[in-house]
């Protein structure tokens, strides 16, 4: 049993130009971030922040908004059998991979496929292993078909893994596609310095006309959090995720940045073995939950920038309450 006490509140920075707005104007941001990344390959990755970066250059069929609403991306529509076992996706047309290959529904099948093999061997396995078999009906039409019914299906398709790759990418790098990454996103892989930084660079070609607007991104793992803020304060950083919540009242001091707060889907848990004495006893359980000042520990350890949860699902997730 997980035993929830706090939801975080997402705390980021962005450095504003002649205090008056975000220097994106520059047209080359740096992102500032806390960890490094494990590996370019969204189907592999167990880490949010790998997954992040990947969204600069792969998309999904679906996604979620800001409100955490599922939207279509690569996909039009879709529709599910009245048995919930075929999910029929129409895919958007005209769309093309970085390296000039078609999006087609053939993409989407090797894509899944792969995904969905155990032989595979890949980290995000568990979210596609209830796919029995994808088929390409023709080229903007995928069948995909489920071993048993699964309500939640189109929100794993809607997931940060489920990218779709250029197929003739994985069919060229294989288990190194984690390195030369290829999608259909509005940004285009560079190079991966593994040790200091990923950048990418504005497709031309990317099908969602005005888009995107920076010239490039460099996504910059800097683990120390004070060296982090130290880096919006001197210009070096444009952005930077997460704050130190001790610090955010002092960069909030600084008229050319904007600290930015907002709900966040991560929540925190204190973890109990149930099946060990004491924890086997619900009481137990309700007693260090009683126990714990959740006003106090928000105050001292998150600087007020957290709440207290309501259930063991952030509010913002579809069916949380």
């Amino acid at each position: 049993m997980k035993h929830t006490f706090k939801r975080n509140a997402l705390l980021a920075a962005v450095l504003l130009a002649a205090g008056t707005g975000p220097v994106w104007a520059a047209k080359d941001a740096v992102i500032a971030v806390a960890s490094n990344f494990t590996t370019l390959d969204p189907y592999d990755a167990n880490d949010t922040l790998s997954q992040a970066v990947a969204k600069s250059f792969y998309q999904g069929l679906f996604g979620f908004d800001k409100d955490m609403k599922l939207v279509n991306v690569l996909a039009d529509s879709y529709e599910v059998s009245k048995d919930g076992l075929t999910y029929t996706v129409k895919l958007h047309q005209g769309i093309k991979f970085h390296d000039g290959t078609a999006f087609n529904a053939e993409a989407v099948k090797v894509n899944l496929d792969r995904a969905s093999n155990p032989d595979s061997h890949l980290k995000r396995y568990n979210l596609f292993k209830m796919i029995d078999k994808t088929e390409a009906v023709d080229a903007n039409t995928v069948k995909i078909v489920l071993k048993a019914p699964f309500s939640a299906f189109v929100n794993n398709l809607a997931h940060p893994a489920a990218a779709i790759i250029s197929p003739a990418a994985l069919k060229q790098y294989g288990k190194e596609i984690g390195f030369h990454p290829v999608g259909t996103g509005p940004y285009q892989f560079i190079t991966w310095n593994q040790t200091d930084f990923v950048k990418v660079k504005k497709f031309d070609g990317y099908w969602q006309p005005g888009l995107p607007k920076l010239d490039s991104i460099t996504w910059r793992p800097v683990v120390d959090n004070n060296t982090r803020a130290a880096m919006l304060q001197t210009g070096e950083a444009t952005f930077a995720f997460p704050i130190p919540y001790e610090q955010a009242k002092v960069l909030e001091g600084n008229a050319k940045l904007d600290v930015v707060a907002a709900p966040s889907i991560l929540q925190r848990y204190i973890s109990m073995n149930v099946t060990q004495k004491p924890f086997d006893n619900p009481k137990v359980r309700q007693a260090l939950n009683y126990a714990i000042n959740k006003d106090a520990l928000i105050k001292v350890a998150f600087a007020g920038y957290a709440v207290p949860a309501e259930g063991p699902v952030p509010p913002a997730i579809d069916f949380a309450a």
